[in-house]
């Protein structure tokens, strides 16, 4: 299937192309030989032979010049009339052709992109994951210091192309598989700024294997941005970040954010993915009321105490308010603090520092 994308490929754009270039090419003979014939047979200068031969052949016909001889006007007839006409024509037809298949090549992800500083998403997930890509690229455009790079998706599905609303997000497509270091190329991994591994089978811990695969491809490459890649298997970790991975993510589907996060402020997706351990860090709820209390002083107390760091608050008016400013003095029914897993309820010790 990829041999005949690639003949494909060649068939709609070179061949296409040199086809145009030697009809031009053969136009501009025909032309230059009428404009000869017009100055012989009809003693025209040769800026009225070009002007003749021009408006001739565009059929435009404005009749201030003609010719009038018999060999002037045979002349005429058969190179113009005869072939002028029907190779302009051509090339007219060749071009829109051209500009259309190039369009749907395109479209369908068959062209090949000339990209730079721009960020790059291998395995994308394909149409039944489309809203997660569409999410992510969303969060990506939302975040002033990634809105403005451009994005290209390296994917094996899409047979159709991009769903619309990608598309018009500025995302391009590249049907393909990370097989190589050609295949890698063809999505200038080399001048990426970033680079997202994804994980072709977030259930299956085999695509880890495609993932380090890919990591060692991209060794080969001089310059290669920032990568973040996704690793189904926790004990393979490590092994990610040594084949070169900046950042390891798990595959939350749910959660596009992580990796958005991992490209604007890196180190962040640890502390954030540590929320998901079983023994990581989580937050934990304490319905202690309090009033009036400057946050920024309270929340210090809490902090030095060891109980935790406090997150934000229950309102009165029952609506969760997170990391207010420290200087502003707040009131509420409960706090929302991050604690280590192994960490003791003590309800009584918050409520004696808070009140």
């Amino acid at each position: 299937m990829r041999r005949r994308h690639r003949w494909y490929r060649l068939q709609t754009k070179d061949d296409r192309r040199r086809k145009i270039s030697a009809l031009l090419f053969l136009l501009l003979i025909l032309g230059l030989i009428h404009v000869t014939a017009m100055m012989v047979f009809e003693g025209f200068s040769f800026g009225d032979s070009i002007w003749l031969t021009m408006t001739t052949m565009t059929t435009v016909g404005y009749g201030d010049i003609s010719a009038g001889t018999f060999f002037g006007r045979l002349a005429t007839v058969a190179l113009m009339y005869l072939f002028g006409i029907f190779l302009l024509a051509q090339i007219a037809g060749e071009w829109i052709d051209y500009r259309l298949d190039r369009k749907e090549r395109m479209r369908k992800g068959l062209w090949r992109w000339k990209m730079h500083d721009h960020i790059v998403i291998i395995n994308a997930p394909d149409q039944d994951m489309s809203k997660y890509l569409f999410i992510l690229v969303e969060q990506i455009r939302g975040t002033p210091l990634l809105a403005d790079f451009p994005i290209q998706v390296m994917s094996s599905g899409f047979k159709d192309g991009l769903p619309n609303d990608l598309m018009e997000s500025g995302v391009v497509l590249h049907r393909g598989h990370p097989e190589g270091v050609s295949s890698l190329a063809e999505v200038n991994v080399d001048a990426a700024r970033y680079i997202i591994l994804m994980a072709e089978d977030t259930s299956d811990y085999r695509s880890d294997s495609l993932t380090l695969d890919v990591l060692d491809q991209l060794s080969n490459f001089d310059k290669k941005g920032y990568i973040i890649a996704e690793c189904v298997q926790e004990s393979n970790r490590d092994r990610l970040f040594n084949h070169g991975a900046n950042a390891v993510l798990r595959p939350v589907r749910a959660y596009p954010e992580l990796v958005v996060r991992a490209m604007a402020a890196p180190g962040t997706e640890t502390i954030l993915e540590d929320l998901f351990k079983y023994e990581g860090s989580h937050t934990r709820r304490y319905d202690v009321p309090f009033e009036s209390q400057p946050w920024g002083e309270m929340a210090s107390r809490l902090l030095k105490n060891g109980l935790g760091t406090p997150l934000g608050y229950l309102g009165l008016d029952g609506r969760i308010v997170v990391n207010p400013e420290p200087d502003q003095v707040v009131s509420g029914e409960a706090l929302y603090l991050m604690v280590s897993h192994n960490s003791d309820y003590q309800p009584d010790r918050v409520r004696e520092l808070v009140v």
